[in-house]
């Protein structure tokens, strides 16, 4: 059985202390006997205060691999983006940007995101996990799309894909990802279980997909860490 966790840890804040814990990450991933994690909003090493290696942080307190993805340098110097924790070794690493929209229009802030590929093997067979965290705007969010539509293209591998895409199930943004993958929560008893605000959480924007692999189950974790809730699906080959 291969266990999957996404989460968005806001640069491993505590949201009810609201100060940085790794051990409350590391904890949390263990309870929950996670193999693989996606992280999002994860900081890397930086002159600014607080952006410390956080990826080795928390790979280091579970024994695991791990692998961090620079998204953009906050005022110029410092890395933030994000990274996968995993129990088994990678066989590949890689980050891919997702192009900024041409027009800068919007309802929100814009900001330069990208996607982590990492590839494992799981009992003999070789796995593609995706990292993604979506932008604010449906124009950001589509440009993701694409661009994981055309990772798609390029993998045979079964593939896992997770993150925080920031808009709701109902989304036609996320219909190209429906026709391709399957979607986790399809195994939940309650759907559409709210991810975001942890301590309230009345809106789904964080997701596991996947396609060449069988989900035999899937929970929405209900305990405040960060701000938002991390999901754990399990799945076999």
């Amino acid at each position: 059985m291969l266990k999957v966790m996404t989460f968005n840890i806001q640069h491993a804040l505590d949201y009810q202390k609201q100060v940085i814990d790794f051990n409350l990450f590391i904890n949390a991933i263990k309870k929950y006997g996670a193999d693989i994690c996606g992280l999002n909003e994860v900081r890397g090493y930086g002159p600014l205060e607080d952006y410390t290696d956080q990826t080795t942080a928390i790979a280091e307190g579970l024994g695991f691999n791990s692998y961090f993805g620079e998204a953009i340098k906050v005022q110029g110097t410092s890395p933030y983006g994000n990274s996968v924790v995993s129990k088994f070794p990678f066989k590949s690493v890689e980050t891919f940007t997702i192009p900024d929209p041409k027009s800068k229009r919007g309802k929100h802030s814009f900001e330069s995101r990208c996607i982590v590929k990492a590839v494992v093997n799981f009992e003999g067979k070789d796995v593609c996990l995706l990292i993604c965290h979506m932008g604010l705007n449906s124009s950001e969010q589509k440009n993701a799309v694409k661009t994981i539509c055309g990772l798609l293209v390029e993998m045979e591998i079964p593939v896992i894909l997770m993150g925080d895409f920031n808009t709701t199930p109902d989304s036609k943004v996320l219909k190209p990802l429906r026709e391709k993958l399957k979607d986790t929560d399809d195994l939940n008893p309650i759907k559409n279980q709210g991810t975001y605000p942890s301590d309230k959480p009345n809106v789904k924007i964080d997701y596991i997909f996947y396609r060449g692999l069988k989900c035999v189950k899937t929970e929405t974790i209900k305990e405040i860490y960060s701000d938002h809730l991390p999901i754990v699906a399990e799945f076999e080959m």
